[in-house]
């Protein structure tokens, strides 16, 4: 399931990232697939950015672990 980028997660990837790649992060977040997402797809991104701590490969690293288990991103950024 994809899910929007809201404006606080936008925001967060502005703080962490210079611009031109925190509108490749952003596009990045909204085409992902993360199954049996539902509600939580806010809380999946700002986890994702957070455990980047601004680095893209750890951004991508994580994302991709996000696709297997969204919940275990969660519990990783202690969301």
């Amino acid at each position: 399931m994809q899910v929007a980028v809201t404006p606080r997660a936008r925001t967060e990837a502005e703080t962490l990232f210079a611009p031109e790649v925190a509108a490749t992060v952003c596009a990045e977040l909204a085409t992902v697939d993360l199954p049996l997402i539902a509600n939580n797809g806010e809380r999946v991104h700002l986890a994702v950015l957070k455990l980047s701590r601004g680095d893209l490969v750890a951004f991508r690293r994580h994302l991709a672990l996000a696709r297997t288990d969204w919940r275990d991103t969660l519990v990783a950024a202690g969301i």
